[in-house]
């Protein structure tokens, strides 16, 4: 009896020690610039910006989305952009999927272009830059070819957390120091896996080489011109606010669904953060569509701002052919009212809740385009995918899935209902992909604590320890020459070739010395 109830004690004290006596840091004002016109972006900056406000923070975001019922401390600054020239890309991206890396790139230029001066000119963020009375502790930033907004920081004197969106890429090494091997760790935009041949290799180093290139020549002027525009008594330069600027980011990726590479301490993975890990009841129309569908459910979307309705009529014809032919009933989101088929058979509609949808049992195969939040979606809940890759890190997303077994990709370029109709009856015809998955959802599920608890600690650590400044590498400091060494070998290089020419010419000496000819003397006659 004594032993049970000083068991109950132990326990008891324990829990009160590991309890939590308060909150870990004091209510702070953040200001968060997500300013991509990208719906999917928003969607995780949202969900970010949200629970930080629930969790007691003053929240200001800087975004052309509004957050629909925010909290009470959570504040909207309105960005005012051109919402034709998004749209007009979207209506030309199936058109355009075979335009060279220069042109694509062209593109990026404007895009980035279109960011910067949308954001700094709206009316609200101006008058955020002029009031004298603002202050901020934190910046939360997405890191997206958006450098420029790093003058906020300098402006309200208050560090930096980043946000990349689609995982670690150059953007984000450039602000950390992180390392990226290009033996193994593939351009985001490459296809590449992490086991490269040489030949592979070589074009991960030309592309990246050119990649980086192509940003420093075409991006980084905008970012100087605006950053110079915008934020003319800057105490620190916009390079300094790159090398030093950013304490840490957070990366929109996990290790159990991407290839393995090297991280600083302060790169974090909270990819997935922004599922629900309760599942919301699904609206009824929906709910009874999936479960009246006796062979189960295929879900198709082409994401939050790929237009189905733009693509080439005889592809959408093909995809039309392949899903009537399955026994499976399908969810299908389509932007517009044009297309008519089997009500029985299909569900159409211009938004669905995505991931509510794949947490459902009865869906047996996800259609996507290959985003990084809708493969992150399809591993959590175990639904096996066939994408089509459109542009940016799609192409790599589905690279993984192939290397990885749980799902298929096929081109747009060679889509057509023989390659379409091949993947889906391999995906759902082959148990392999769907138990691949649910092992990779369970690697994915099995973490010490939720993403979102976790993005939620490392914010609080930043503001807790003043900006964290320690957790910026001294990578920063040193040039591209010194980062890699190339002085350190140059000297070792030249060194040994000194050594070699001093050695052969002292050899050469020595053999002159042993074995060169000495003169004659000359035998001189006495003369009577």
């Amino acid at each position: 009896m004594r032993t049970a109830v000083y068991g109950v004690c132990v326990v008891v004290l324990l829990a009160l020690a590991l309890a939590p006596t308060g909150r870990p840091v004091e209510a702070a004002k953040i200001l968060s610039i997500f300013p991509t016109m990208s719906k999917s972006h928003w969607i995780l900056g949202s969900a970010l910006m949200k629970e930080l406000a629930l969790d007691g923070h003053d929240v200001t975001v800087i975004s052309p989305f509004r957050l629909s019922s925010p909290p009470e401390n959570y504040r909207h600054v309105e960005i005012v952009y051109n919402t034709r020239m998004f749209e007009d890309i979207m209506d030309e991206v199936f058109e355009r999927i075979d335009d060279s890396i220069v042109q694509k790139m062209m593109e990026l230029g404007k895009f980035v272009n279109e960011i910067a001066n949308t954001t700094l000119t709206s009316p609200e963020v101006q008058t955020l830059l002029h009031s004298e009375e603002e202050t901020f502790d934190l910046l939360v930033l997405e890191i997206f070819l958006d450098d420029v907004f790093l003058g906020f920081a300098d402006h309200f004197n208050c560090p930096v957390v980043g946000m990349s969106t689609f995982g670690a890429s150059s953007w984000v090494n450039s602000l950390t120091g992180s390392p990226q091997p290009l033996s193994y760790v593939p351009h985001p935009m490459s296809g590449f896996t992490d086991k490269m041949n040489f030949w592979q290799r070589l074009g991960n180093v030309l592309f990246t080489a050119f990649d980086e290139t192509m940003l420093t020549v075409m991006c980084d002027p905008i970012q100087q011109r605006y950053y110079k525009e915008f934020f003319p008594n800057a105490n620190r330069s916009l390079a300094e606010m790159r090398r030093h600027g950013v304490s840490l980011i957070l990366v929109n990726s996990h290790f159990s669904l991407s290839f393995t590479r090297p991280y600083l301490p302060n790169l974090i993975e909270v990819g997935g953060f922004h599922i629900n890990r309760k599942v919301n009841p699904l609206p009824e129309d929906i709910k009874s569509f999936i479960e009246q569908s006796k062979h189960g459910v295929i879900y198709f979307s082409m994401g939050s701002n790929l237009k189905p309705s733009k693509m080439d009529r005889q592809k959408r014809d093909d995809i039309i052919r392949v899903l009537s032919g399955v026994k499976q009933n399908i969810i299908w989101k389509w932007d517009d009212d044009t297309l008519v088929l089997d009500k029985g058979k299909f569900l159409l509609g211009k938004w669905f809740p995505q991931d509510d949808i794949l947490a459902h049992p009865n869906v047996k195969l996800f259609i996507t385009h290959g985003g990084l939040l809708s493969c992150t979606e399809s591993i959590y809940h175990g639904v096996p995918i066939v994408g089509i890759p459109i542009f940016g890190d799609q192409l790599l997303n589905m690279a993984r899935a192939e290397q990885s077994g749980w799902g298929i990709g096929v081109a747009y370029t060679q889509l057509t209902e023989a390659t379409l109709g091949k993947a889906v009856h391999d995906v759902l015809g082959n148990d392999r992909f769907a138990a691949n998955i649910k092992l990779i959802s369970r690697l994915f599920r099995d973490q010490p604590l939720p993403p979102m608890d976790l993005a939620r600690f490392w914010i609080e650590y930043v503001l807790r320890h003043d900006g964290a400044k320690h957790l910026i590498s001294a990578a920063q400091d040193l040039s591209f020459v010194e980062y890699n060494n190339l002085d350190v070998y140059a000297f070792i290089a030249a060194s040994l070739v000194l050594l070699v020419m001093l050695i052969r010419f002292c050899l050469k000496k020595v053999v002159i010395y042993l074995f060169a000819k000495k003169p004659r003397k000359l035998n001189k006659k006495k003369v009577n």
